[in-house]
């Protein structure tokens, strides 16, 4: 059953990624998502590592140009064209696995990732994520960091001013730990309203 799941994970990829070679390559990019790295227990959020190996290995060996999330965003803007076969790679939530298992994957072969972070459960140290420390790695590795509010609220079900104080409150943690605010954002759950 698991080789058989691994078999459909790698052809599920190949496909997907064969439509970035059909597509006008100027403007389009496969964004790849992910959240957890071989941490079992959460299945429905969570990548198997030969998986996650199987994947980085097919862009790496087929024609693939993987780019950071903000230099595709930029070229996009500035109508400047895309590689052919442009892929990026976004991680949800700097759970702890993303430095222990994705972090030094993606670093052997060449890739970055952007992090979407949520801040107040790395400031409050939580057992299962990212510390500040850890961030500011990936930060130095050229891994892009994104936010993702402070406490990952279902945003769609907050005031406008709730809103408003989960980004400036995790903007301000993102200044005062890494120097900077991310001009990235990911939607708490892909929802958002």
């Amino acid at each position: 059953m698991i080789s058989r799941l691994l078999t459909v994970s790698g052809v599920v990829l190949g496909l997907l990624l064969g439509f970035v070679g059909q597509a006008v390559a100027a403007d389009h990019a496969v964004i790849l998502m992910y959240h957890r790295f071989g941490e079992d227990r959460f299945p429905s959020t969570n990548v198997r590592l030969t998986q996650f190996e199987d994947h980085l290995q097919v862009l790496a060996q087929g024609d693939y140009t993987v780019l950071p999330l903000d230099d595709i965003v930029a070229r996009l803007q500035s109508g400047t064209p895309l590689p052919d076969r442009t892929v990026g790679i976004t991680i949800d939530d700097a759970y702890l696995s993303v430095y222990d298992e994705a972090f030094p994957r993606l670093q052997a072969y060449g890739f970055t990732a952007t992090v979407f972070v949520a801040t107040q459960p790395v400031d409050r140290g939580l057992r299962g994520y990212m510390s500040w420390d850890q961030l500011r790695e990936l930060q130095a590795a050229g891994f892009g960091i994104g936010s993702q509010t402070r406490t990952h609220p279902h945003m769609h079900r907050l005031s406008a001013d709730q809103n408003r104080d989960e980004l400036e409150v995790s903007n301000s943690r993102f200044i005062a730990e890494l120097g900077m605010r991310p001009d990235l954002f990911a939607y708490p759950y892909g929802e958002y309203s």
